[in-house]
């Protein structure tokens, strides 16, 4: 996947800015090797080991919505592979103009906006949204606004966010603007047994809508069609089987789970 370039770029200014030096060799079709050599001094101290970085799960409070505005297409994917495994929903716009007919009669709680765009650019849209009475927070995005750390209210946007980015920046960010408490994946109550019992497939149709649900993660809607099939007690052993990956946020072992009984559901040759 291409990048932006900015990496390289900043290795050979803070290279050349420290006295060293940085070199290449490419063979076309098999890679390229970058080599930096400086002098530095030697430090003499004992290593600290860094803190364990924990694993967010998702979040307390009701799911909330993010727009991603930004015309690069693989930056759109990536804050979508990003955001939607910690129960956000998702909606993307490749523009100004296209993000102004996505939110029709939509109320988002947050936007993310990158700052360079073709035709209207992102401050010319964080005024739309203003003009049209939209309130929620505004996190500007791009490689050009310094350390990221300039708020200006009278733009309308409410913070920025330089790329490239730490995802835990990201979440930070988040979690400030959207008054999030985080959900961690070591705090999660261990998955319950399996229930005793026979666990029958309640149909092959209903367990493929389950396993949509699962594909765009609405954790909602999987909850909200599991009580429905509960209804029928025969169906309850397959309902508290699957409710133990949705409480543990297993959503690997859901599918799975999903797909094996599907198989079994499924009549022979087909």
């Amino acid at each position: 996947m291409p990048g932006l370039g900015l990496g390289l770029t900043i290795t050979r200014l803070l290279t050349e800015t420290l006295g060293g030096e940085i070199s290449v060799t490419s063979i076309r079709d098999q890679g390229s090797t970058f080599r930096v050599r400086l002098m530095l001094s030697a430090i003499d101290r004992p290593s600290i080991p860094l803190p364990s970085v924990r694993k967010i799960a998702g979040h307390s409070g009701p799911r909330r919505t993010i727009v991603v505005v930004d015309d690069n297409e693989d930056h759109r994917e990536l804050m979508r592979e990003v955001l939607m495994p910690l129960d956000f929903v998702v909606l993307t716009a490749a523009g100004g103009t296209e993000c102004l007919t996505l939110i029709e009669g939509v109320r988002p709680d947050l936007f993310l906006i990158d700052i360079s765009m073709p035709g209207m650019n992102g401050w010319q849209l964080v005024t739309r949204l203003r003009e049209q009475e939209q309130v929620a927070p505004i996190i500007m995005l791009s490689a050009n606004i310094g350390d990221g750390t300039t708020t200006d209210t009278r733009t309308g946007h409410n913070d920025t966010l330089t790329k490239p980015f730490d995802i835990r920046q990201l979440q930070d960010k988040l979690a400030v603007h959207l008054e999030l408490e985080w959900i961690y994946s070591d705090a999660l109550p261990t998955p319950p047994e399996k229930p005793s019992g026979e666990i029958r497939t309640p149909g092959v149709a209903h367990v493929e809508e389950l396993i949509r649900l699962g594909e765009i993660g609405y954790v909602r809607g999987i909850e909200a069609k599991l009580a429905d099939l509960a209804k029928s007690e025969e169906n309850q052993p397959f309902t508290e089987a699957v409710k133990t990956y949705v409480q543990a946020f297993d959503l690997a072992g859901y599918a799975d789970f999903l797909q094996n009984i599907n198989k079994q559901g499924r009549p022979a040759g087909e």
